[in-house]
């Protein structure tokens, strides 16, 4: 069958989606006229109507006409935007769990109020996911006038809130927050020691992530993790990179560009050893010295100041590859961070041990329902498929798409292109028209920025060293004549308006006229930053709350500063006073800020219109690439920054045959061409064919990076069933439910054990060491056992010591429970009860809890740094001609084994063993163990690392509570288990623990 003809009689996959959404979007637009003619209170009460609807059976799905109707009408009250017809297909595809792609400027944050909304409804909670902070807080503030409007509640999450404040956020119907943020609020939450703790208490229901492609992408590889210092000395970084920085490129190490890697050469290691006085550098006794040397030589070779890291304050900070931004808080894992750190001669800080982590693939892939939006996705439509189960939706414009794109132009040397560059802003900005320059990192916008200073061109740099007035800077690129040199990423989520953007530009009058004569740039940028709120029109400023938040502000920083009395002669205020007093000022304060920003916005406003029309007249905005992306992508991103909403644009790239990408990959071939034709340095080459293998080569790098991520998310899925498995066990231990079925498992299991190594089952009888056997039950449970030789099979000595076990258990936890009983958080004598207490739990379930969860967390941790080791090492067994990653399996398997066992027996000895004391004494216990956990958490470093083959992840699945594969077994486990020695559920007639007990557990273990 001709299938090109057939897509084109029916239409691409894509274009049917379309049509099949187009009778809804009638409807939709059919209700349009009868819900303008309602009151804002009766559209407000549609709110309640679904959710009583939804009560008595109705779909989300049933609703979502009327509701997306019903948010289009408040839009056009709330904000003064009204969705186009594309913006409710791109709200149906989110509904539907996809991912729409939408150009730049069609309006990304508002099509998101959409299925936020309808999602909403069902109480469950709905996730607005944001890049950072910023993004956070102005699109909760301004997408929340809509849902406020119509009854809903709006909560931000961000970095620096406290826990109570986050269960408020949480709790909210939509909230918004930043990627990385709740990813950390699902690790802290697995580190808590109350349920009535956890911030993210609904679980994981529905996230809309904006800029998908940077979050389940660029960022796949980039564990968060929550980390604690480790007790390593700094000094052997600082020897060893003494040692690196004699030894020579080519002699001594080569360089594998691809993958920033080096190797020493056999005369580099021979240099090496002579330096630091080892006979074999590879020798298991000198494993560490390696270790050192690896990276040091990594850092020196691969890794370059300006381009992957910049040093800012004695600190050496990540440049993000993909936007360009400085990482704050971000550091590379393994011990790289601190061998650059020793390259700089910065201060080393220790190296950290991981208390719990998590990867962006792995956290969103838990939520119930995920989609995203991005202005480019279709590129990378395979791997949103095969890895996330998301499909792409190209969402068409709501005008024609005028931008005019060239070919590249490819010159010989890099020199020759910064110059061609220079000449091409140069006769831009002659005519005033406006210019985006990308480049791909801080060393070459500053080799711009030197070029334009010779042409005596007025320019701003925006790089990882001037990053935080980003959105500023982005936003002012559509000025007339403003020539702007960008990393390709930045500024995403901002849009450039044509001629300016008046409310910037308000916002900064208002700042000025708050610094007065004095100047000082970095304090104009802070004031800035807080006048964010300043947005939209005077009218949509949401007063009150800024008001309220102000007001604190003002309050704290008057008790901070002592302030007993205000003013001369006056008398000693209270509390309430100097916080009534605050109040006044703030609304004074505001007020005047309101009225000063409403009079700047209406200048700069028409200002800006005819400046617009100006802009246009000379082609609108021009992107101008300086180097390719290794992602096609990023290119799409950086040249969609002109030409938004039908405006006019251009954009050209500059390469050259020395720019990374050209030289990893076929830069000789064009070089070798380009001679054998006899250009000159200074003629480019257009054509087609050129522009066409740099695609390809962009597409070998793209499938290489693909590779990576699927081959991470392969290792990933080991840490997977494991990390569900001790989340919710976790989660179980902490709930309220009775766990004596499980102490009896556990007591079997570890019966199991001593008996196993006792009585090996694949021994003879006499061979087996009751003496041993006796002497172990004996310490572990306090029992004493006769077992003799007359038990020949495994099973019957099991049987024996189980029996014998199982009733000093049951009269261990009537002796527990025998004198005190648990009310709230402590254990009290049932002579000191009160006539009104509320007997909380059996004894024996709540030193159960405490005790588990010490040693669950104990051995997590430490298990969390052997699968690290066993990760770095596992490459080594491909030497054996065995497959790593099913070596990986197979041991990773063992470790958790291993761990769960010594889990078992710790616990078991415990419970037999332990002391009741004074509820003082526990209550201080108690005390003690939430502190430690609390002061774990404030001084752990929240780090990123950019090495996969250092990332422990949380793997797919469930919400933090779920247990256990998914499938038959999960519903079987959830039935009411019997006990060990009772008849099978599935009725073969078989005790329960001689059949399906070890299959039911593996539901509880991967």
């Amino acid at each position: 069958m001709n299938m090109s003809l057939v897509k084109k009689i029916l239409g691409s996959k894509n274009e049917r989606a379309l049509r099949k959404l187009e009778p809804k979007v009638a409807a939709i637009n059919h209700l349009e006229t009868d819900l303008r003619t309602l009151s804002d209170e009766a559209l407000r009460g549609k709110t309640v109507e679904f959710r009583t609807r939804i009560d008595n059976g109705a779909s989300l799905d049933d609703l979502l006409v009327e509701a997306f109707a019903v948010v289009r009408e408040a839009g056009r009250r709330a904000v003064h935007m009204r969705h186009f017809d594309v913006q409710l297909i791109g709200g149906m595809f989110l509904h539907e769990g996809h991912i729409a792609e939408m150009r730049t400027g069609e309006g990304k944050t508002l099509v998101a109020t959409l299925p936020a909304y309808l999602n909403a409804l069902s109480g469950k909670g709905v996730h607005l996911v944001t890049v950072n902070d910023y993004l956070a807080n102005r699109d909760a503030e301004w997408m929340g006038k809509i849902y406020r409007f119509l009854g809903m509640t709006v909560g931000t999450v961000v970095h620096g809130y406290d826990d109570a404040h986050k269960q408020t956020q949480y709790g909210c119907d939509i909230t918004y927050g930043t990627n990385s943020e709740y990813g950390f609020d699902y690790l802290r939450d697995n580190m808590k020691f109350s349920l009535k703790d956890y911030v993210q208490g609904r679980g994981l229901n529905y996230a809309i992530i904006d800029e998908v492609d940077s979050i389940l992408i660029d960022e796949a590889r980039t564990p968060l993790i929550i980390s604690g210092p480790a007790q390593e000395s700094t000094e052997k970084y600082i020897e060893v990179n003494r040692i690196i920085s004699k030894l020579r490129p080519e002699r001594d190490y080569s360089i594998d560009e691809k993958s920033k890697h080096a190797m020493l050469t056999d005369e580099g290691t021979d240099n090496v050893e002579k330096l630091l006085g080892v006979q074999n550098l590879f020798s298991p006794e000198n494993t560490e010295w390696f270790h050192h040397v690896a990276k040091a030589l990594q850092a020196h070779a691969c890794y370059k100041r300006d381009s992957d890291y910049l040093v800012r304050d004695g600190e050496v900070l990540i440049i993000d590859e993909h936007t360009g931004r400085a990482m704050d808080g971000r550091r590379w894992s393994d011990g790289l961070h601190q061998a650059i750190e020793a390259k700089e001669g910065v201060p080393i800080q220790r190296e950290s041990v991981t208390l719990a982590t998590v990867t962006y693939q792995n956290f969103y892939r838990m939520y119930n329902k995920l989609s995203g939006m991005t202005g480019t996705a279709d590129t990378e439509a395979e791997e949103f498929d095969k890895i996330y189960k998301l499909e792409v939706r190209v969402i068409p414009t709501n005008r024609s798409m005028v931008r005019k794109d060239a070919h590249d132009l490819i010159y010989k040397t890099e020199a020759e292109k910064f110059k061609a560059v220079a000449q091409d802003i140069a006769d831009r900005h002659e005519r005033k028209q406006p210019i985006l320059v990308g480049t791909r990192s801080v060393e070459k916008s500053e080799v711009i920025a030197r070029l334009l200073r010779k042409h005596n061109i007025p320019h701003i740099v925006l790089n990882a060293k001037f990053h935080r007035q980003e959105g500023e800077i982005i936003a002012q690129a559509g000025q007339l004549g403003a020539v702007t040199i960008s990393t390709n990423m930045a500024g995403r989520g901002t849009d450039i308006l044509l001629g300016g953007n008046a409310e910037y530009l308000a916002r900064a009058a208002v700042a000025k006229e708050e610094m007065g004569s004095a100047n000082d740039p970095a304090r104009e940028q802070r004031i800035l930053a807080e006048f964010r709120w300043l947005s939209g029109t005077p009218d949509s400023i949401p007063i009150g709350l800024v008001t309220k938040t102000q007001g604190e502000r003002i309050f704290q920083e008057k008790l901070q500063a002592g302030a007993s009395t205000l003013g001369e002669g006056e008398e000693k205020l209270t509390v309430e006073d100097v916080r009534r007093r605050a109040e006044e000022e703030a609304e004074a304060y505001v007020g005047r800020l309101v009225e000063s920003y409403g009079r700047h916005l209406e200048a700069f406003d028409a200002e800006c219109r005819a400046a617009k029309e100006q802009v246009l007249a000379v082609g609108g905005l021009h992107v101008l690439g300086t180097e390719r992306h290794e992602s096609r992508r990023v290119d799409n991103q950086l040249r969609g920054r002109a030409g938004r909403q039908g405006d006019p644009g251009s954009s050209q790239f500059y390469l050259s045959l020395e720019d990374d990408l050209m030289r990893i990959f076929g830069g000789d071939r064009l070089m070798g061409m380009m001679e054998r034709l006899g250009m000159e340095d200074d003629i480019p080459i257009e054509h087609r064919m050129v522009s066409k293998s740099i695609e390809n080569a962009q597409k070998r790098v793209e499938g290489q990076n693909f590779d990576i991520r699927k081959n991470l998310i392969e290792y990933d899925d080991v840490m997977n069933l494991q990390r569900k498995a001790i989340y919710g066990l976790r989660r179980r231990v902490l709930g309220d439910e009775p766990m004596d079925e499980d102490i009896l498992d556990m007591i079997d299991r570890v019966v199991g054990y001593i008996v196993s190594s006792a009585c090996p089952p694949k021994s003879a009888p006499y061979e087996w060491d009751f003496p041993t056997l006796k002497n172990n039950v004996l310490g572990l449970f306090g029992v004493e056992i006769d077992a003799d030789s007359k038990l020949t099979r495994v099973e019957d000595v099991e049987d024996f010591v189980y029996g014998a076990v199982e009733p000093r258990w049951l009269s261990r936890r009537e002796e527990l429970g025998r004198d005190h009983v648990v009310v709230g958080e402590g254990l009290v004598p049932k002579d000191q009860l009160p006539v009104t207490a509320k007997v909380r739990e059996g004894v024996h379930r709540f030193l159960l809890r405490q005790i588990y969860l010490e040693e669950i967390d104990r051995h997590w941790r430490d298990h969390l740094t052997q699968m690290d080791h066993l990760r770095d090492g596992i490459h080594l067994r491909s030497y054996g001609s065995k497959d790593p990653k099913i070596e990986y399996k197979r041991e990773g398997h063992e470790l958790y084994e291993s761990m769960m066992r010594e889990i078992d027996f710790n616990v078991v000895e415990k419970l037999f063993h332990v002391r009741l004391v004074s509820p003082e004494e526990m209550r201080r216990e108690v005390e003690r163990q939430r502190r430690a956990a609390q002061a774990m958490q404030r001084a752990a470093e929240l780090s990123g690392g950019s090495d996969s083959e250092t990332s422990d992840n949380v793997g797919p699945g469930s919400s933090p509570g779920a247990v256990g594969a998914p499938g038959a077994g999960n519903k079987r486990v959830a039935k009411k288990r019997p006990g060990r020695n009772d008849p099978c559920w599935c009725g073969s007639g078989k005790k329960y623990k001689k059949c399906h007990l070890a299959e039911d557990d593996r539901t509880l273990r991967p």
